[in-house]
């Protein structure tokens, strides 16, 4: 009996190593199978939420006055203008006879 004990405790760590070559084969396969599963399923997108914008701050005023004054006198230089441009066009023009 004590030689077929001496016998299996020398066989046991061969035994161990295999089984624990098997344990690591099996743990890898799982994971490399997690990793392509991983990729190929994809999660669709969330959908954008837009964010929320406090309302604008309406701060009161008088509305502008016109000055009719200012306005008049700007009239009258665009008149002014549009004159002497029209002379300086006509000025060098020749009348055949």
């Amino acid at each position: 009996m004590i030689i077929a004990a001496t016998i299996k405790m020398a066989e046991a760590p061969e035994h161990v190593e295999e089984l624990e070559e098997q344990e690591e084969q099996e743990e890898q396969e799982p994971q490399e199978q997690e990793k392509q599963q991983e990729v190929k399923v994809k999660k669709p997108r969330a959908k954008r939420v837009p964010k929320a914008k406090p309302p604008p701050v309406v701060v009161p005023t008088e509305p502008p006055k016109a000055d009719a004054d200012f306005w008049r006198d700007m009239l009258i230089t665009k008149r002014e203008m549009d004159r002497a441009e029209t002379r300086a066009r006509y000025a060098n023009l020749v009348i055949l006879k």
